[in-house]
């Protein structure tokens, strides 16, 4: 249990070596190490004998002006019609009408710095797949599943239903991260490695991130196997559902659809609205040609990222657009920039040789991929996802008038 009499600069009980600091406006304490916030009485006011939790007298305090007027403080709150709510219910819901909405805080606001350094490193797609990870990495169980928790004699699964986020912050030095930020990555990088093992988002090019913040792989594989343990005790409780096994079919496709996100992020930063369009219909069509995302993918023995990343090169050399662009494909996944051109110009070389159908994804022809696709490919599971059924349509009614 945290204890609430703690002061400032005391050290943290949750992680065990950060030290508290004080918000005297919220009357709070938090770790600058793992984030916990817990509250504490000890903000007195500078007139003896009056404490108070926001600095102000008790004998004069500001009128609250950030919500309804009529439920502002020193009134019975906001009007709520309880007509139609059961006798039963409605002191509950009287109690409700007087609450102050707009005070309320997230106890656990390292979760939050979590998700936003997945989604800077990884994308928003990574940060939305991979939340379930992220809740139960940083944040504490549920009372009644920690009450069970406490209540087993297996000393090994109790102690894998540990939170992992404090396991990995008190491990010894050179396990742990080297302070909070380095802490937040370790974390942020580990859950993804999770969720590409378990096949729930396409295996990360961890090396890049390493590289940056100076993450060794023993942090690295001690914070994987730790989420992992927790994972697996979770599920052997019941308190999770394993993930379904993917056919190859269905990894292929996530990983396409996962890989083209990445690089929708990084073309919207860098190409004009009209440009980033034209790229992502004609690049959604190329990908249709190769049959990717499918069994039957004709580039199916390339890795999907590199596949992917030459698609989009290549739809960018149609349209003129290629300066530069190699290298910003391969940042998005540590690839090198004459790498994707390399294999690219291999794409190209081997359809107009005869040596490989690519059906005509890398052909330097008049027509776009587009306008191929519809004269040889039936409607593909990548356009429908794309949101480019629209277009589809409009190039069949077109075609058919």
């Amino acid at each position: 249990m945290v204890n609430k009499n703690m002061k400032e600069n005391d050290k943290c009980n949750e992680c065990g070596y950060g030290v508290m600091e004080l918000d005297a406006l919220k009357a709070e304490l938090s770790c600058i190490e793992c984030g916990i916030v817990v509250p504490t009485a000890e903000i007195m006011d500078a007139n003896a004998g009056k404490t108070t939790y926001g600095g102000e007298s008790a004998t004069h305090s500001a009128t609250q002006t950030n919500c309804d007027t009529k439920g502002q403080l020193g009134t019975h709150g906001s009007y709520m019609d309880l007509k139609g709510v059961p006798a039963g219910q409605r002191k509950d819901w009287n109690r409700r009408a007087k609450i102050n909405r707009s005070t309320t805080r997230l106890t656990h606001p390292l979760s939050l710095k979590v998700r936003k350094a997945i989604k800077e490193m990884y994308g928003d797609y990574a940060a939305r797949a991979a939340e379930p990870f992220i809740k139960m990495t940083c944040k504490p169980l549920k009372p009644e599943l920690e009450e069970i928790r406490q209540g087993l004699s297996d000393k090994a699964m109790k102690k894998a239903l540990g939170m992992p986020k404090q396991s990995i912050c008190r491990k010894g030095t050179g396990v742990r991260g080297d302070g909070s930020q380095q802490n937040i990555v370790l974390l942020a990088m580990a859950i993804v490695e999770v969720a590409g093992r378990l096949g729930i988002l396409s295996k990360m090019d961890r090396r890049a991130g390493m590289d940056q913040f100076n993450i060794t792989g023993k942090q690295l594989i001690n914070a994987v196997k730790t989420i992992m343990r927790h994972y697996k005790a979770r599920c052997g409780m019941k308190w999770e559902t394993a993930p379904q096994a993917k056919t190859p079919a269905e990894i292929r496709e996530d990983g396409v659809e996962q890989a083209v996100q990445h690089i929708h992020d990084m073309l919207g930063d860098v190409l004009t609205e009209d440009e980033h369009i034209m790229v992502n219909y004609e690049t959604e069509a190329r990908l249709a040609l190769l049959n990717e995302g499918t069994a039957e993918a004709l580039t199916g023995n390339n890795e999907v990222r590199m596949v992917v990343c030459t698609a989009f090169y290549a739809t960018l050399v149609d349209a003129g657009l290629q300066t530069g662009m190699a290298d910003k494909l391969g940042g998005v996944f540590g690839i090198t920039g004459s790498g994707i051109r390399s294999r690219y110009e291999d794409f190209v070389t081997s359809e107009q040789s005869g040596m490989v159908n690519f059906n005509g994804a890398y052909m330097r022809g008049e027509e776009s991929c587009m306008e191929l696709l519809f004269a040889k490919h039936p409607d593909h599971t990548l356009i429908q996802r794309g949101g480019l059924d629209f277009l589809w349509d409009t190039q069949k009614s077109a075609s058919h008038a």
